[in-house]
């Protein structure tokens, strides 16, 4: 047969009742307050007699259901910051016969779920010490300098050893829709800790908390816009710096390229420029009035008296490649990219029909680029799309699939259509997303 013992406090002889597991270690008596080794021998360890109980909804031995699960609150401890001692919150030990312990963490009005978890590479998290996580597919941002925190109060049963005074190292880093990562260093220890916010008056009503007790923190309308902000931030945030960078780029290269050259003929003629940057392509655009009298010129560029590049309506000639096919007969106009060094070069426009009486328009400019050039930038901010849909665990595939054909979209508009016209429908397609996407939720 059994025996039954009961366990009583050392120092006032008090009944200790125990409602956690067999990983309890300490118990706060709850008459004289005082906190109790169970693995030596009931020594006692420090006494709170003579601190206040700060006020809070919840209470040891409450029970109550968070995301289906059936919880007891064993224990209680009283945090306040090491630089700014008013400022405190509490954090409620859970209990469950299946599984195990967590912690109900209540802070100014908000409750959260924290559970700790060993899955995160701290070995690697210690070498850099980085201002951003990523774990299991979330990603996390150091929301302020590590900071400490230290034991103020302390009642009911705990799983480690927790004395007054008692000060830990922290690190918080937070994710998206309430989910946030802690990181805690005490008596040279790391524990990591996933914490997720939970619905207060969801959680009050669980656990049967008094009306005139429960607290709701009312958000500023500031406060609420950030949030909502901060929970779009890894597709919408990164998407529209993404955009607004490629744009930016685009902009200060368009206003870069520099005219060498502007000339009407309608003659046999020979004219110089100066090409003096090689930093990007040299533009030729050759306009008519008719694809009958653009056919009717050859173009050919000289440096140094040797022959450089040559066009008419039949071939095309290029010292350092080959380009492929002349302009399209039916064109009046065409846009020639060159690769030229250098120096001073020589342009002679030669007349093939010597009917034609029209003149031709010639423009040549340096420092340009071809939007198509720009694809390897556009395939960068597609893969960054991408990237930022999947990190949020809670993005729909929907929303990664938008991401996709939008980057896609831009590219080829941005290849076939004029630049400003693209910014228009960039501009009403994101503002038509946004409204869509606020009607949606």
């Amino acid at each position: 047969m059994s025996k039954i013992y009961s366990i009583k406090c050392p120092n006032c002889n008090a009944p200790l009742s125990l409602l956690g597991g067999g990983r309890v270690q300490s118990v706060t008596c709850a008459y004289c307050k005082s906190v109790i080794d169970l693995n030596n021998n009931y020594k006692i360890l420090s006494k709170f007699k003579n601190i206040a109980i700060p006020p809070s909804p919840f209470k040891v031995g409450m029970k109550g259901k968070i995301d289906g699960v059936e919880w007891t609150i064993i224990g209680w401890i009283v945090y306040k910051d090491y630089q700014d001692i008013l400022y405190r919150w509490s954090e409620f030990l859970l209990f469950s016969p299946l599984y195990g312990y967590a912690w109900l963490v209540y802070e100014d009005g908000e409750v959260f779920l924290s559970r700790r978890v060993r899955d995160l590479d701290l070995r690697k998290w210690q070498k850099e010490e980085s201002q951003t996580l990523f774990f299991r597919g979330g990603h996390y941002i150091l929301k302020e300098e590590s900071y400490y925190s230290v034991i103020d109060f302390v009642q009911g049963e705990l799983n480690y050893i927790a004395k007054y005074g008692d000060k830990i190292k922290c690190w918080d880093y937070k994710g998206v829709r309430g989910q946030s990562i802690s990181i805690e260093k005490s008596n040279n220890e790391l524990e990591v800790y996933y914490n997720k916010k939970l619905d207060a008056r969801s959680v009050y009503d669980s656990f049967d908390v008094k009306e005139s007790e429960q607290y709701i923190k009312k958000l500023s309308i500031d406060e609420k816009f950030k949030e909502e902000f901060e929970e779009k931030k890894p597709l919408a945030f990164y998407g529209i710096v993404a955009i607004f960078i490629t744009l930016l780029i685009m902009i200060i290269l368009s206003f870069n390229e520099n005219i060498v050259l502007k000339d009407r003929v309608n003659i046999n003629k020979e004219t110089t420029f100066h090409i003096d940057s090689d930093a990007f392509l040299t533009h030729i655009h050759i306009d008519s009035p008719t694809h009958e009298i653009l056919n009717g010129y050859k173009i050919t560029i000289l440096k140094n008296y040797k022959k450089i590049f040559e066009i008419d309506k039949d071939k095309v000639y290029f010292i350092k490649q080959n380009l492929g096919n002349s302009w399209n007969r039916r064109a009046k106009g065409v846009d020639i990219y060159l690769k030229l060094d250098r120096g001073i070069y020589t342009m002679k426009i030669e007349k093939l029909d010597l009917s034609i009486s029209n003149s031709i328009y010639i423009t040549v400019a340096q420092n340009s680029i071809r939007l198509i050039y720009i694809l390897p930038l556009f395939i960068a901010v597609l893969l960054f799309l991408i990237y930022s849909s999947l990190i949020d665990v809670n993005v729909s595939t929907s929303k990664v699939m938008g991401a996709i054909f939008g980057a896609i979209l831009l590219g080829v508009m941005l290849i076939y259509m004029d630049f400003f016209t693209v910014v228009i429908i960039l501009v009403m397609g994101y503002s038509f997303f946004f409204q869509k996407e606020e009607r949606d939720d």
